[in-house]
């Protein structure tokens, strides 16, 4: 899915955007790739990275399913992106994009 088709261009969100995809992209525990870490950078492009079959894909599914009945859990929840272990795994999870 692109956000803004067309819009390929590299260094398109402020610091503080990059930090939430990042943190979002994170609990998707790496099911969703974001095209600004891709050879041919295009930050408008969120992807799919795994075959349908796969078990991870599921268990991303049903957690994200379960925020809708978890009050306080999923769209609309509080976090802090700044926190040490949220960043951890943000930071963890693009390094591993990068290099694929």
């Amino acid at each position: 899915m692109q956000i803004r088709p067309g819009a390929g261009a590299k260094g398109g969100l402020f610091p503080l955007q990059e930090l939430v995809l990042r943190d979002i992209l994170a609990d998707c525990k790496g099911v969703v790739r974001w095209g600004g870490d891709d050879s041919t950078v295009n930050e408008s492009l969120f992807y799919i990275d795994a075959g349908p079959n796969e078990e991870w894909v599921r268990t991303v599914a049903d957690k994200l399913r379960s925020w809708d009945a978890t009050p306080g859990e999923g769209a609309g929840a509080e976090v802090n992106v700044l926190s040490p272990s949220r960043r951890s795994r943000a930071d963890r999870l693009a390094r591993t994009q990068r290099s694929d």
